[in-house]
Parts: structure tokens; C-alpha cells; sequence
């Protein structure tokens, strides 16, 4: 069951982070989840009855702190996937994600493999080479702007991760609701006061459904994420969500045409052999 919500978390977060940055490219990032997030938390919070538990300090504070840290990540990965191709954020984002996890380990005293190692080092190494685009790149070069906020997103989903991972057992899925929630209180006011104009304006049609089906598909990857580490070895669950820039890639290569030179493809190879070496 373990390598079933694992691949259920890895295709939800690969679409989810496509079709939000999507919309992020027609509305602020921020307007965007101010309706997905919402949504998002009704859909978890309707599964209580199934997947509830009790609520300890403990579980309270790691999710609270997951929902900012969550927040964080989202807001800047739709912001930088909406100015910059698709196949260059995305598995940025994941490797940082990945190394994140594995360095809260080491501060908290856990001694992670040598292979983590190797694989944080070449998690690096695939950052320069997928952040080098070919000569005929028709979206231009891609400046320091959108691979730093890519790199903090990656921040900001690998410290979810781990508060996820630090939150009580026995709490159900009220670490992805709690999170949800406090994420969807705190970007009203961040919305009112970074989006110029009026954030809380009705969306188009088609960019509402956009923001709705990446919302509830995001929610949905976190609980996945949560049930897979729960059911089997947290480095496997780790070792499949994290692939999930495939699935983000491969529709930015079909819908939106997006082309990756071969340093790139070089570069997206090292990424996937990095995450795999740092979630051993």
C-alpha cells in the first residue's frame, strides 16, 4: 500500500504543480491559492471520518509550522513557474525538497548514509545543469530570480515534509488538514498585501476550475504523501513522491511545448539519481 500512495502523491503533486503554474501565468500565484487552498481543506477535512485521530500539542505545533512552511513553498513555486519554464523549476524544486529532510535528520543527530551524501552533492550538480538552457531556448535565458525562488520552494516543501514526519502516528490525517487550514488563513493577508489591485477579485472561469482541480490534487499529494510513510519505509515513500517533476515536465512538454537541451536532459537525469541517493 505504501508504493501505492506513493505513486497516488507523486502523479497528484506532478499535475497539481503544472496546472497551478499554469494559472500562476495568467493570475498572481497568490490569487490562485487563495482560492485552491480553501478547497484543498474542505476536501481533506470531509475524510476526517475516515482517517481521523486525536490531536496532541504535538501534532498541533509541527502542523501549524507545516502550513507556513507549506505556504512558503507553494507560493513561490507557482510565482517562479509562471516566468520560467516548467522543466527548469520543477526538478529544482524537487532536489531541494529532497536535501532538506536529510539535513534536519543530521541536526537532529541521525547519520545519513554516505550515498545521501553523494546525493546531495550531485542534487547540486543537476541544479547547474538544468538551469542551462539550450542556445534556441524561445522562453530566453532564465536569470537568477526564478531558480532562487525555486530553490526556496524546495525549501519550503522539504521543512513540510519533515514537519509532517514529526507530528504524532496516531494523529490521522489531521497533520494535511491542520496545515491546510492554518495555509488558507494565512494567505489572506498576504495576498491583500503583496498582489497590486484587488486579489480577492472573481476569477474567469476557466482559471477558478484551474486553481480548484490544483487545489484539491495538491491536498490530495499531501495525504498520500503522509499515508505512504506511514504504511512502509519512509525512504521508499520518499524515494517515489520525489520523481514527481516527470509528470510536471512531461506536460509542459506537451501542452506547452517546452524543450530541454541536451545539457538539461543531462541535468534531469542527475536530479532523479540524486533524490534517489538522498532518500536511501
Amino acid at each position: 500500500m505504501a508504493i501505492l500512495y506513493a505513486l497516488i502523491a507523486a502523479a497528484c503533486y506532478g499535475v497539481s504543480d503544472f496546472v497551478g503554474g499554469f494559472a500562476s501565468r495568467r493570475v498572481p500565484a497568490l490569487t490562485v491559492l487563495l482560492f485552491s487552498y480553501p478547497i484543498g481543506a474542505v476536501a481533506m477535512a470531509a475524510l476526517l471520518p475516515f482517517y481521523g485521530g486525536p490531536v496532541s500539542l504535538r501534532t498541533l505545533i509541527w502542523s501549524l509550522a507545516g502550513g507556513g512552511a507549506g505556504l512558503a513553498g507553494v507560493a513561490l513555486l507557482y510565482s517562479s513557474l509562471a516566468i520560467a519554464p516548467m522543466n527548469i523549476i520543477s526538478p529544482i524544486t524537487a532536489v531541494m525538497s529532497a536535501v532538506v529532510p536529510v539535513l534536519s535528520g543530521v541536526a537532529s543527530g541521525e547519520r545519513p548514509a554516505v550515498a545521501a551524501w553523494i546525493g546531495i552533492v550531485l542534487g547540486l550538480g543537476a541544479v547547474v545543469l538544468i538551469s542551462r538552457e539550450p542556445e534556441d531556448q524561445p522562453h530566453g535565458r532564465v536569470g537568477l530570480r526564478p531558480i532562487a525562488m525555486a530553490l526556496l520552494a524546495g525549501v519550503g516543501f522539504g521543512a513540510y515534509f519533515v514537519c509532517l514526519a514529526k507530528a504524532a502516528p496516531d494523529s490521522g490525517i489531521w497533520p494535511v488538514v491542520i496545515s491546510r487550514l492554518v495555509s488558507s488563513v494565512l494567505i489572506l493577508p498576504l495576498a491583500a498585501i503583496v498582489v497590486p489591485g484587488n486579489p480577492f477579485r472573481r476569477l474567469p472561469g476557466s482559471i477558478l476550475l484551474l486553481a480548484l482541480v490544483a487545489g484539491i490534487l495538491d491536498a490530495s499529494a499531501n495525504l498520500g504523501f503522509l499515508l505512504a510513510s506511514r504504511h512502509g519505509l519512509l525512504s521508499l515513500s520518499g524515494v517515489i513522491t520525489a520523481l514527481y517533476p516527470a509528470g510536471t515536465v512531461m506536460l509542459a512538454v506537451l501542452v506547452l511545448k517546452e524543450r530541454t537541451g541536451r545539457i538539461q536532459q543531462v541535468g534531469l537525469g542527475v536530479a532523479v539519481l540524486s533524490v534517489v541517493l538522498i532518500t536511501r
